[in-house]
C-alpha cells in the first residue's frame, strides 16, 4: 500500500540534484498554504534519493515563503558524504508573482544507516500514559466537518477528552498528549515521522492563539513499529510573538522514534 502521504511527497528526479513535483492540496491549511510538515517531507524524500546512506536522523528547515498547491522543484545538493553521516541540502522552489523562482523552503538533513548499530537507548522521560487507540475519543479523517482543513482530513486522533480550543473554551494549558494515525490506514515509516511532528493543531491554541512554523528541526531516532504513535506536545515559552512548540513521538513498542521543536509565529 501507498501511503497518501508518501504519493503526495514523491517527486521525479529530472536531472542530477533537481525534482519536479506538483505540491498536493490535499495538505492543506485554512487559507490554502500548505502545512510545514509536509514541505519538509517533500524536501526530505528527495534528498534521500541523493545521498547515499538510507535513514534521515536529523532535519532543519527554515519556511521562507507560503508554499502553495501547485509546481514545484527541489533543488538538493550533497555537502560531504562519509562512512557514517552523510549531509546534504534540499530547497524547495515556485514561481512567485512575476513568474520567477523564489525559495519557499530550505532545509538541511544528515543521513546515517540506523541498522549498522545498536539501538542502546538511554531515555529520561517516557512514553505518554494513553488508553489503547480505540477506547479513546477519536476525530479527524473522514469524519472531519467540512469546515476542517483539508490536511486534518489526511489523519486521525485519539484523546482522553476533547481539547478545550475545539469547544471553544481553551484551558490555558499549552500540551497535549494523544494518539496519531494515518486516516488511510497506512502505518508511518521514519520517513513520514517528518510530517507527523508538524501534524497537529498547534497546542497554543489553547491559550486562545494560532500560529505558522518558522524553522522545524527534527530529530529522527527510530523505525516505527506498525500502529497508531503517541505523541507529547508542549509550549513552556511565548514572548515577542514567537513561541517554541517541542514533540516526542513514541511507536507502539513503546520506543521514542522521533522527536523535534519549532519555532513559530503567533497569530
Amino acid at each position: 500500500m501507498i501511503s497518501e502521504l508518501a504519493l503526495d511527497s514523491a517527486s521525479e528526479r529530472v536531472a542530477d540534484g533537481v525534482h519536479e513535483i506538483v505540491l498536493s492540496d490535499r495538505w492543506g491549511l485554512d487559507d490554502g498554504r500548505l502545512n510545514g510538515g509536509y514541505q519538509l517531507s517533500v524536501a526530505l524524500r528527495a534528498l534521500a534519493d541523493e545521498v547515499p546512506l538510507p535513514d534521515p536522523v536529523v532535519a532543519s528547515a527554515s519556511y521562507l515563503r507560503p508554499a502553495m498547491p501547485g509546481p514545484a522543484r527541489v533543488l538538493t545538493e550533497v555537502v560531504r558524504a562519509g562512512r557514517r553521516l552523510a549531509t546534504g541540502t534540499s530547497r524547495i522552489v515556485q514561481p512567485g508573482p512575476d513568474g520567477g523562482e523564489r525559495d519557499v523552503l530550505r532545509m538541511e538533513a544528515t543521513f546515517a544507516d540506523l541498522a549498522a548499530s545498536p539501538a542502546d537507548p538511554h531515555d529520561l522521560t517516557a512514553a505518554p500514559e494513553l488508553p489503547p487507540f480505540d477506547a479513546c475519543t477519536t476525530f479527524g479523517g473522514a469524519d472531519a466537518p467540512a469546515t476542517v482543513a483539508a490536511v486534518g482530513r489526511r489523519m486521525r486522533y485519539g484523546v482522553t477528552e476533547m481539547p478545550g480550543w475545539t469547544r471553544g473554551e481553551p484551558s490555558g494549558d499549552p500540551r497535549a498528549e494523544f494518539w496519531f494515525a494515518f486516516a488511510d490506514g497506512s502505518d508511518a515509516t521514519l520517513l513520514d515521522l517528518a510530517f507527523v511532528v508538524d501534524g497537529a493543531a498547534p497546542v497554543v491554541l489553547e491559550l486562545g492563539r494560532g500560529s505558522s512554523t518558522a524553522q522545524l528541526t527534527v530529530h529522527l531516532r527510530e523505525h516505527p513499529a506498525p500502529g497508531p504513535l503517541r505523541c507529547r506536545t508542549v509550549t513552556n515559552h511565548v514572548a515577542h510573538g514567537l513561541h517554541e512548540e517541542d514533540v516526542e513521538v513514541w511507536d507502539s513498542a513503546g520506543r521514542l522514534v522521533a522527536q523535534s521543536r519549532q519555532l513559530a509565529l503567533l497569530l
